[in-house]
Parts: structure tokens; sequence; C-alpha cells
């Protein structure tokens, strides 16, 4: 026996491995690419509904933020206009309590003025009543006594200091 047994052709060897091929192949099928298949089109059904779900989530989010951008826009706009009616309110305020003091400085002043005034009238007319009561002092002494050009001189000095000291 040599080698001519090795390659030697057999029918019915050849047909069984045949067969044996083919049955094979259908368990293969059957048995491990169809559950393949299934485990394979569910994943897939799994990546399909994770990348909707995603590009979903996607588009929601843009949503969500294209209204935070448009909400943020308006209340920076409404910021500023409080801050310029603000202003403005602080402004008018402002001018209107520079304008009470004017005012009030204004009264004071005038208040002020028609004291001094006042206080300077009642000055001149306790001058003038010091002034008649020293006339009627001297006209009472002149009366009293003839007067030398001396006493005279010696009762204007008098009056001159008696004028000094109450002024």
């Amino acid at each position: 026996m040599g080698y001519e047994t090795l390659v030697d052709f057999q029918h019915w060897t050849f047909v069984a491995q045949i067969c044996n091929l083919l049955i094979q192949a259908y368990l293969f099928k059957r048995f491990l690419f169809q559950p393949i298949k299934k485990i394979l089109a569910k994943r897939q059904e799994e990546v399909d509904a994770l990348q909707k779900s995603t590009t979903q989530a996607n588009e929601e989010a843009q949503l969500a933020r294209t209204e935070y951008e448009s909400h943020l826009a308006q209340a920076k706009q409404e910021a500023a206009e409080l801050v310029r009616t603000a202003t403005a309110h602080a402004q008018k305020r402002s001018d209107a309590i520079v304008q009470e003091a004017k005012e009030e400085a204004a009264a004071l002043k005038e208040k002020a003025s028609a004291e001094i005034a006042q206080e300077k009238r009642k000055v001149m007319n306790e001058i003038k009543d010091d002034i008649s009561d020293m006339a009627m002092e001297i006209a009472s002494k002149v009366v009293e006594k003839e007067l030398k050009p001396q006493d005279q001189e010696k009762l204007i000095e008098e009056f001159i200091g008696k004028l000094g000291e109450d002024a």
C-alpha cells in the first residue's frame, strides 16, 4: 500500500462527505447563523432607536438653547431698560432735591436778611432812644445851670463818652 491508497477515489466516502457537509451547513444555518442574525437585528434596532433618541434629544436641546438665548436677550433688554428708568428717576429726584435745597437756601437767606434788617432797625431805634435820653439829660442840666464854655465842652465829652459806652 502506498501512496495510491491515499489518492484513491471512493464514491461512497465522497457521497457521505458531501452529505455530512450539507448537514453541517444546515445545522450551522439553523442553530448558529439565524440566532446570530436575530441578535444582530436586535442590536441594530437598539442602535437605530438610540440614534433616533439622540437626534431627538439634540433637536430638543437646540430648541431649548434657542429659547434660553432669546429669554436671556429679553432679560438683558429688560435689565437695561430698568437701569435707564432707574437712572432717569434718580436724576429727576436729584434735580428735585437740588431745587428744593436752592429754594430752602434762598428762603433762609431771605429770612436772615429780614432778621438782620429788623435787628438793624431795632438797634437804630435803641440808639435814637439813647440819644434822645442823653439829649434830655443835657437839656435838663443846661436848664439847671448856666453853661460856661468849659462846662459845655465837658457835657459834650460826657455825651460822647456815654454814646461810646452804649454802642
